[in-house]
C-alpha cells in the first residue's frame, strides 16, 4: 500500500501544478509584445517635414501623434485607440487632408495563444 500512496501523492502534486497555472514542464511560450492598435500610414509625406496625424472617434475622443523626419512614408501607431469609425486629419506643413474610415480590425494574441494581451489591430493608409 505504500506504493499506491506514493503514486497518489505524485499524482496530486502534478494535478495541483497544472491546476495552479504553473508551467511545470518548462518555461512559458509567452513573450512581451504589445498591441499595435490602429496604425495610420501616411504616404506622400514631404521630406523632413513633421507630419501630425489627428484621429477623432464618433464619440468626440481624439488622439494625435507627430512623425518627424519622414521621407515619403510616415507610420503612426495608436496603441490604445481602436474606434469602429475614425476621422483622420493629416497635417504636414501647408498640406492638410481629412478622411473618415472604418478600420478592419484583426484580433490577435501577439504573445501566444494563451497569453495576454488580446489585441485589435488595423492599418489604414492615407495619401497626403
Amino acid at each position: 500500500m505504500t506504493i499506491s500512496r506514493v503514486v497518489l501523492a505524485i499524482t496530486l502534486v502534478v494535478v495541483a501544478g497544472f491546476g495552479s497555472g504553473c508551467n511545470i514542464l518548462g518555461p512559458s511560450a509567452c513573450t512581451l509584445l504589445p498591441c499595435t492598435g490602429l496604425v495610420v500610414e501616411v504616404t506622400g509625406a514631404p521630406d523632413l517635414t513633421p507630419v501630425t496625424v489627428v484621429l477623432t472617434a464618433p464619440d468626440g475622443s481624439t488622439r494625435s501623434e507627430t512623425c518627424t523626419g519622414a521621407t515619403g512614408t510616415c507610420p503612426v501607431s495608436f496603441h490604445d485607440f481602436t474606434p469602429a469609425s475614425v476621422t483622420i486629419r493629416v497635417l504636414a506643413g501647408t498640406q492638410i487632408t481629412e478622411e473618415t474610415r472604418q478600420p478592419m480590425y484583426e484580433v490577435t494574441r501577439p504573445n501566444g495563444s494563451g497569453c495576454p494581451p488580446v489585441c485589435r489591430n488595423a492599418r489604414v493608409t492615407v495619401a497626403l
